[in-house]
């Protein structure tokens, strides 16, 4: 399963079931071997009519000892049982029954199943197609080039819904073949795992008939029964290769049909385990409800349609390597998760964490002039080292029993934590034992279940101690704390003449572990290296149980960096004196050969350092004063990060807005404002200060444009979006006065923007317009296009717009049925609004109270009230706020089962405003010199203040 703009799995656990963990998962002393499997699905089910369907399984089995139960998944609310039988033999109605909270179907038989011995048992069923969660066997709708509206059958069964469409073994470690049967109106045409045949057909009905899957866990298992037309591409090693789509799509098939043959050889030939050695065809469909956002199903790949169709003259850059990378993701599980499977969802990042690395590193391979290979660093490996330095964070093997908590398991630490785990361990063995231990492992477990421990064994077995020495007895020992502990380190670095100290202790955010130590790969590069950063390989290791002290090879080196290239899982800290030389080096020119990985990984671990109290922001600000001469797209990322997190702690609303950016002046007016306040707190300021503000961004700034595009350089996109987009955001005129004008132009001659600049353009022009027919204008442009990328892009402008009646209808709108807002959208609707400006914190709190009840209904996805209150709460920056939601836990309604998420939220909402008090001082001595009486301001109010000065160098 794909992570991209899946819905954050924030799960506090306590929402579950008082049913103990145990109890949820299934014996394995039976187990299945083969399933036999048919659906009909008739005329009315393609109708508001009917969610009925008829359903046989026979499910080939054998007991590992004598027993005379059988324990199966059956969802209670989806399946109602027929009738059972076993090997011909009748079960009576009362011998079996449901749970409905564990969804375990028992079977007490009449007599006792022998060892060794293989039954039948056959189950017939009725079962419910859900129009309320895309989860499940699920009815899906759109509405056709005629008005029409088409309904499809389609599935999402991970983690633990094919439960949903047929009794089943529903837990990975179950793994059997399918024969699977579909049975439906005649017109449409059915998808599967593999490939199909027409088996029978009369006047109103066609049975098709797939061939045998190879061995699988039921996860994987899907089927899609539609009017959908396919493309078909280029063969990949014999295997038929196909883009499938309404029909209205086609012609946005063409990049998916392009990209997709170069990502699976890149993959055949790292796993040396050709994919058509367990498939026969492979099939990708854009269906366009789908909330999981793409699922790795064997042979049959599902995903929203943003996330597989891309039009190159209506479509971002940015979307094109999202396809390009989700693509990746999936195609890299066809090894990763579904030849070799994770045994539980405990270990799910066996399965993600390779996907998470392999879908930019396979795509690397194909498109090197992206350099995702880099891109990883910025987008992948530091925001996870930000959500791992929380203390509630919990390792990559955790306990999961329930399917909320088996949900929550499909969170950034499986997926980004893992892939980042994996890129360290491949550096340290060298990629050459890296790839050699996978092939090892995928031909050693293939068509099986494992832990993480028969990966490590597997890999261990390549190792030439040669060429890497570990510090312990094997690999096993060394990542044991990687896997089963949460967090990672920090090191702490000081060095005196020749001789380096370093020690670790775990990082955190906030509170404090004394106690968490890990085996840690030390690279490094002094001042006197030849090949600065190149050698990703350990000079050295750092153990749990010692500090470490070593002497360089030549003692006259002025400064020391740790993790070249940021290949590590982990913090530095340097001494001051290390520091001061690290700051001077960046300094000169060509940052005296420091690359741009590592200068981003300065600056990041800087402000995370800042965040944690782990030293001064005063101090932060002027080691990092070098990006003023830095245009690199690596450096300006966690750069903007971090001025993006305090600027979202003090409140760009109370600040910018009323004392800064003065919201209701314009033009010159607007300008004339803000330099006479400037102008004026200005005189606090220290002349340091003031030129290095006005010149931080300025080279940054000047090496993109807003009128020069470079569509084939995709770096320079990437750099073009981010600059113009925290220019706007920050209130630059010049920015938006050109935004302005293109918003104008589209409006009144249907001229669009630049593929690339839409999002800032759209966003901009509602944002600073007092016009509601600007609103009304893209709301009609949402609802006019089918293009899924292009719906997404205006759906998040819209909540840019300043004016809350106008939020208020576009939250309305999202819980609305046949609004035009698909359900899957809603969440990123209400995020719109929410981050959109200041002001709709405030808004999205409001309709959040007043229609919880909706977003349950709604919003569909578990835990998604949980989720939308701590996000609104980790946006609140006033006390005022905070009292309020105080009062609506208390006194608003809220069903008792989200109070625990809520008064999680509460609490960190006050833990913010702790924060923010705590560094307040700091803050203020950096940006103001020592006040009093009227010249004396907050520090809040002067962060804002140095911020809008940023943006007004843009001007310059």
């Amino acid at each position: 399963m794909d992570s991209h703009q899946l819905l954050p799995l924030l799960v506090l656990l306590t929402i579950v079931s008082c049913v103990q963990m145990q109890e949820y998962r299934l014996p394995t002393n039976v187990r299945p071997s083969h399933y036999r499997l048919h659906l009909n699905l008739t005329e009315p089910t393609f109708t508001n009519a009917s969610n009925a369907f008829h359903g046989m399984v026979i499910i080939t089995l054998s007991s590992t000892e004598l027993t005379n139960t059988v324990s199966l998944h059956a969802h209670h609310e989806f399946i109602s049982i027929n009738l059972v039988t076993l090997s011909n033999t009748d079960i009576n109605e009362t011998q079996y029954s449901i749970n409905n909270d564990t969804d375990i179907l028992t079977i007490n038989l009449p007599g006792q199943l022998a060892a060794g011995v293989s039954y039948n048992l056959i189950i017939d069923f009725t079962g419910q197609l859900s129009t309320t969660e895309m989860t499940g066997f699920y009815k899906s709708n759109y509405v056709d080039a005629l008005g029409d509206t088409v309904y499809l059958a389609t599935t999402q069964f991970q983690p633990t819904s094919a439960r949903r469409a047929f009794p089943c073994f529903d837990e990975p470690f179950f793994k059997a073949t399918f024969d699977v049967y579909l049975t439906y109106p005649l017109g449409l045409n059915a998808l599967s795992n593999s490939p199909g045949w027409v088996y029978t057909s009369d006047n109103v009905s066609e049975t098709t008939q797939f061939n045998t899957t190879a061995v699988m866990s039921t996860y994987l298992l899907a089927f899609v029964i539609s009017n959908f037309t396919c493309t078909e591409g280029q063969s990949i090693d014999q295997v038929p290769y196909r883009i499938c789509s309404r029909e209205e799509t086609s012609d946005t098939r063409q990049w998916a049909l392009d990209i997709g043959p170069s990502l699976l050889e890149s993959l055949n030939s790292l796993t040396q385990f050709n994919y058509n050695v367990s498939k026969e065809k492979l099939d990708q469909v854009a269906i366009p409800d789908f909330a999981a956002g793409a699922m790795e199903n064997w042979g049959l790949v599902t995903y929203r349609e943003m996330y597989l169709l891309w039009d190159p003259e209506q479509s971002s850059n940015s979307f094109k390597q999202l396809i390009a990378n989700i693509i990746s993701h999936e195609f890299a599980h066809f090894w990763f998760g579904n030849l070799v499977t994770c045994n539980w969802w405990s270990e799910t990042f066996l399965n993600e964490g390779f996907a998470n690395y392999y879908q930019y590193h396979t795509t690397h391979e194909a498109l090197p002039s992206w350099e995702l290979d880099k891109q990883y660093v910025v987008a992948v490996l530091q925001p996870i080292l930000i959500n791992d330095g929380l203390i509630n964070a919990f390792p990559l093997q955790n306990n999961a029993s329930t399917p909320t908590e088996v949900l929550a398991m499909f969170g950034q630490i499986s997926y980004s934590k893992g892939g980042s785990i994996f890129r360290m361990v491949e550096h340290f063995m060298t990629t050459a034992q890296f790839q050699a231990g996978l092939r090892n492992y995928l031909a050693l477990y293939q068509y099986q279940t494992v832990l993480p421990e028969d990966l490590w064994s597997t890999l261990n077995a390549v190792i030439n101690n040669q060429t890497t020495q570990l510090p312990a007895t094997d690999l096993g020992v060394v990542m044991e704390n990687w896997v089963k502990i949460p967090g990672y380190p920090i090191l702490t670095v000081s060095l005196s003449g020749g001789h380096v100290m370093i020690s670790q202790e775990r990082f955190l955010l906030a509170g404090s572990d004394n106690t968490s130590k890990w085996y840690v790969p030390i690279s490094y590069t002094t001042s006197e290296d030849a090949n600065k950063f190149q050698s990703t390989v350990p000079n050295i290791w750092l153990t749990p149980d010692s500090d470490l002290h070593f002497d360089l090879p030549i003692n006259n080196a002025s400064w020391l960096i740790l993790n070249n290239q940021q290949i590590g899982y982990y913090r530095v800290s340097y001494s001051d004196s290390l520091w001061n030389s690290i700051r001077d080096a960046l300094q000169t020119e060509n940052f005296d050969g420091i690359i741009d990985l590592n200068r981003a990984q300065i600056v990041d671990d800087l402000f995370n350092l800042a965040r944690a109290n782990k030293i001064a922001y005063s101090r932060v600000f002027d080691i990092i004063s070098f990006v003023s001469n830095d245009t690199s797209y690596y450096t300006w990322v966690p750069t903007i990060n971090g001025f993006n997190f305090l600027l979202n702690r003090i409140g760009l609303n109370s600040t910018l807005g009323e004392a800064i950016a003065l919201d209701e002046a314009t033009g010159d007016n607007k300008d004339a404002h803000l330099r006479d306040y400037v102008r004026f707190y200005q005189l606090k300021l220290s002349p340091f200060t003031a030129v290095h503000i006005q010149s931080l961004m300025e080279n940054f700034y000047d090496s993109v444009s807003l009128i020069v595009h470079d569509e084939d350089d995709q770096i320079y996109t990437l750099s073009q979006v981010l600059a113009l987009t925290t220019a706007c955001r920050l209130g630059h005129q010049r920015c938006i006065a050109a935004v302005e004008v293109l918003f104008f132009i589209y409006r009144n001659s249907g001229l669009r923007p630049n593929k690339n600049l839409r999002s800032i353009v759209y966003c901009n022009g509602l944002r600073h317009s007092n016009d509601q027919g600007d609103w009304e204008f893209l709301w009609g442009e949402y609802l006019n296009t089918s293009l899924a990328s292009e719906q997404s892009t205006i759906l998040s402008a819209l909540g840019c717009s300043r004016d809350q009646e106008l939020l208020e209808r576009l939250l309305t709108l999202s819980v609305t049925e046949n609004s035009g807002i698909r359900s899957q959208d809603a969440l990123s609707v209400f995020s719109s609004v929410l981050t959109g400006n200041p002001g709709g914190v405030d808004v999205a709190f409001k309709f959040l109270r007043e229609n919880h009840q909706l977003i349950v209904e709604r919003y569909l996805s578990m835990n998604a009230l949980p989720n939308l209150i701590n996000n609104v709460a980790n946006a609140f920056t006033t006390e005022e706020q905070i009292e309020e939601l105080e009062e609506f836990i208390e006194n608003g309604g809220l069903p008792e089962e989200y109070l625990p998420a809520a008064n999680s939220a509460l609490a960190a909402a006050r833990a913010n405003q702790a924060w923010l008090e705590q560094f307040e001082n700091d803050l203020h001595y950096f940006y103001f010199a020592p006040a009093s009486g009227a010249f004396s301001v907050k520090a809040s109010l002067g962060l804002a203040v140095l911020l809008a000065v940023m943006c007004r160098l843009f001007v310059n």
